[in-house]
């Protein structure tokens, strides 16, 4: 038997999967975390960085060739930023963007203080007869809320995406085998026990899965056995009732005759006498086997099993059919074990077993019969085979089923009651034993039946 490598995949529990994942989530958000902040950095360095005196000397020059405005795109300054161009007495000469008028004057003060207090990059010509003054606002404010922005949407989008696998992850170890398991249910609840619950997840789900599909394959067999039962029940009750209404027709019949017509003759009254006699006879043949077959189920504790040697046991058994044999002109081989084979079973119960059996094979023999006990494997194997017709195919697999006979028209004369086999198993079970029919074994029909020696764990026992 193949075992499928998936299987053997140690599974982890729902609890530490959640464990897992948890740790993972709070892994995640830190690193998020620690990539906003990095993505912040870089973005206010971008923005924000200070601006070296090459970069001020060429905005200059740009200023003084196109004008403070060319300038100011041309070098792609924010929006919120401003150029004025300054006098050596802080007085505003030219200016863009910016609050401040031309001919606003700061003043030394209210300059130094200016420059020292906000985010002002100043440039010096080297005649030094005016400033450039590059403003970024004095409203912190909004600079703040800017970065602010830009550090939420960066940290949502990294969190939305990261969040979008997770819940994709997460899904996969528990949503999917959920729904497929509730997919299976329901289907098994509409009465598909034949289906299977196929999906690889956590122990738990894995442990459920299997109890569940254990759960439908026994509901389907029970319902399956069931229906089989019923079958078998109502196929019982009209077997019965064909197999009595013969008999008992006959005598009913033979009886009026008999009651009817007082001046039959001495020797038709004997023959219509033998006649129910045989009829009533065969339908008490056929009660005794039912109360035997019913007695056999109801009543397990029944069986008295003890320690014997099965092989002097069956020598002694055979030799009472020695003159039935030689009787109805049969070739019989005996081949049994000159060593004890010490068995453990019940003597009277199998000899009804092994009579049948036996029966069974005087009437289909076609005049051989062959009975062998051997030790085979630590095992008593008996068989007994004859040379007959055999067991067509359709039969082979309900053979040992009450009323199972060959001879559809289910003739009195041809056959026994059908019982025979079914009560030669059941005895043989009770026993500790198996029957089974050799299918290979195409010279007649062959039984062959089994016992665990004693000692070996498996013969039977009270």
């Amino acid at each position: 038997m193949k075992t499928n490598p998936i299987l053997l995949k140690k599974s982890v529990s729902i609890s530490r999967q959640f464990f897992i994942n948890y740790a993972l989530l709070f892994i995640i958000l830190l690193g998020v975390g620690t990539i906003t902040l990095l993505a912040n950095y870089v973005y206010v360095e971008t923005v924000y960085e200070d601006l070296d005196q090459d970069f001020l000397e060429e905005m200059y020059k740009d200023a003084k060739k196109s004008g403070l405005k060319a300038a100011f795109k041309e070098n792609e300054l924010p929006d919120y930023a401003y150029l004025e161009i300054v006098s050596t007495d802080y007085k505003v000469i030219d200016q863009f963007n910016s609050p401040h008028k031309v001919g606003f004057s700061y003043g030394l003060n209210a300059f130094l203080k200016h420059t020292d207090t906000y985010d002002t990059d100043l440039f010096i010509p080297e005649k030094g007869e005016e400033y450039l003054l590059l403003y970024f606002p004095a409203d912190d404010f909004i600079q703040l809320d800017d970065v602010f922005f830009f550090t939420i949407l960066f940290f949502m989008v990294c969190l939305m995406a990261i969040l979008y696998w997770y819940v994709k992850r997460t899904s996969v170890q528990l949503i999917q085998p959920i729904q497929k398991l509730l997919k299976g249910i329901d289907s098994i609840s509409s009465g598909n026990y034949g289906e299977k619950i196929v999906f690889e997840a956590n122990q738990e789900l894995n442990e459920l899965r299997s109890k569940v599909n254990q759960m439908a394959q026994t509901i389907g067999t029970e319902i399956a056995l069931k229906e089989r039962s019923e079958q078998l029940r109502k196929q019982l009750i009209l077997d019965i009732s064909h197999d009595l209404k013969t008999p008992l027709t006959n005598i009913q019949g033979y009886a009026e005759t008999l009651n009817s017509f007082k001046h039959l003759s001495r020797a038709d009254q004997q023959k219509y006498t033998d006649i129910i006699v045989s009829n009533s006879k065969r339908a008490n043949r056929l009660i005794h086997d039912l109360f035997d077959l019913s007695h056999l189920d109801m009543e397990h504790d029944a069986v008295s099993p003890e320690v014997h040697d099965m092989a002097e046991w069956l020598r002694t058994l055979l030799s009472s059919f020695v003159e039935e044999f030689e009787e109805k002109g049969l070739e019989y081989q005996l081949d049994i074990t000159e060593s004890p084979l010490m068995v453990t079973f019940d003597p009277l119960k199998l000899e009804r077993a092994i009579t049948n059996i036996l029966q069974n094979g005087m009437t289909y023999s076609d005049g051989y019969l062959f009975i062998s006990l051997q030790e085979v494997q630590n095992q008593a194997v008996l068989i007994i085979e004859d040379r007959g017709s055999g067991i067509p195919v359709d039969y082979q697999e309900k053979i040992f089923e009450p009323f199972v006979r060959m001879d559809d028209s289910r003739n009195g004369e041809t056959g026994g009651t059908g019982l025979g086999l079914a009560i030669a198993k059941k005895i043989i079970e009770q026993n500790g034993g198996s029957i089974e029919l050799d299918e290979r074994y195409d010279a007649g029909c062959r039984f062959v039946v089994t016992f665990g020696k004693h000692g070996d764990g498996s013969s039977a026992s009270r």
